[in-house]
């Protein structure tokens, strides 16, 4: 580094973000008092005015004279006007910093670059780094820490390495780079966290909704298969019982004054003739309708399979048909005499319901039964 000039007799007013109040007060040197008149406010006022600037160039000239001279009378107040005024400054700001500055500006703009925070100060930072003070090169890498780019982080690196001067009041401006690119780092490591953290809850809800979205189609799939299929012996047709007549009462004309009501006889309905199981009478064998059983099966009381099977067949036995449902999906049967000792039908009258799928089909014509599925199915062995 090139030998230092211009170096101040005493700190200008700045203060290590990093370090507490009180070893920033030991380290540094007492302020020169600088007689502060109050600053005009009509720059602030001009400066923001329905979102445009009004800012006169004469009066942004004069802020930048007063960084430096310690005489001037807006120099106590020149960097808050600066940062007051906001980026309509910044052209400004970066006009001043330069390494062939007077080192109090460059100093004191660099500061004021820093609290704006404005990413065109990068440029300009950047080359004011080359200036030959110390307290200069330490200010701009305080405010490289606000002003933070890919640029600004190699320039930081370059001068935690190679950079050996001290300010007057003995800060390391490569031990000061070295702390603000640690911040720099701490704070990218916590915003890369937050966005992995964020990318796997997205993540995770998009896989809870595919495995949601996947069981209901799979629900809705097995139900639209399952959907108008007939399975034989498992699916029957509902049995329709027209409903019987009741008889009609009428008023006799000779009792209309006493308000008595006399019933008149009426024709009845046929009433509808509910079948009851019971012994069968069995058929004349020379009229039998004979037939194999397929396979083992179960033999029911009543046409359907939700009740106890009252007996079992074997594959070969020979039955006789006795009935058929209205379907023609059940067979009332009863086993002949040649059946396998096995098989067997317990009920009163040794006859039991078949599906028409377990047994060869009958060669000739059966009655039809209508059998009530709701009443009690008698015991076979009472």
């Amino acid at each position: 580094m090139t030998s230092e000039r211009e170096e101040p007799t005493e700190k200008p007013v700045q203060r290590d973000p990093g370090r507490s109040p009180k070893a920033s007060a030991a380290k540094e040197p007492p302020e020169r008092t600088t007689r502060r008149s109050p600053a005009p406010t009509s720059a602030k006022q001009r400066a923001s005015h329905d979102g445009r600037s009004t800012v006169p160039r004469e009066e942004l000239a004069d802020l930048i004279v007063a960084l430096g001279d310690t005489s001037h009378p807006r120099h106590a107040s020149a960097v808050n006007d600066l940062v007051a005024l906001g980026p309509v400054a910044v052209p400004a700001i970066c006009d001043a910093l330069g390494p062939n500055k007077s080192w109090l500006t460059v100093y004191r703009a660099a500061e004021a670059a820093g609290r704006l925070g404005d990413g065109r100060t990068s440029g300009p930072l950047i080359q004011a780094l080359q200036h030959p003070n110390s307290n200069v090169r330490w200010s701009i890498v305080q405010a490289l820490g606000q002003v933070s780019d890919m640029r600004a982080m190699l320039e930081l690196r370059r001068v935690a390495r190679t950079d050996q001067g001290r300010t007057t009041w003995g800060e390391s401006v490569a031990e000061t780079a070295q702390s603000v690119l640690d911040e720099l780092g701490r704070r990218s490591v916590w915003g890369q966290g937050l966005e992995l953290i964020k990318t796997a809850v997205v993540a995770g809800l998009m896989i809870v909704a595919l495995i949601l979205s996947f069981s209901v189609i799979t629900s809705l799939r097995a139900e639209l298969e399952r959907f108008g299929r007939f399975i034989p012996g498992e699916t029957e047709f509902p049995q329709f019982t027209l409903p019987t007549a009741l008889p009609t009462t009428t008023t006799d004309s000779t009792a209309a004054g006493s308000g008595y009501v006399v019933p008149q006889p009426t024709t009845l309905a046929q009433p509808t003739v509910e079948p009851v199981l019971g012994p069968t009478a069995l058929p004349n064998l020379a009229t039998e309708l004979t037939g194999t059983v397929l396979q083992e099966a179960n033999v029911r009381p009543v046409p359907n399979t939700d009740n106890q099977p009252i007996g079992r067949v074997s594959p070969g036995d020979e039955i006789i048909f006795l009935a058929r449902t209205a379907n023609s999906q059940w067979y009332l049967i009863r086993l002949a005499d040649d059946a396998v000792s096995g098989s067997t039908i317990n009920s009163l009258d040794g006859t039991g319901w078949i599906s028409q799928a377990l047994v060869s089909a009958p060669t000739g014509d059966l009655e039809v039964r209508q059998v009530d599925l709701s009443a009690p199915i008698p015991d076979a062995n009472p």
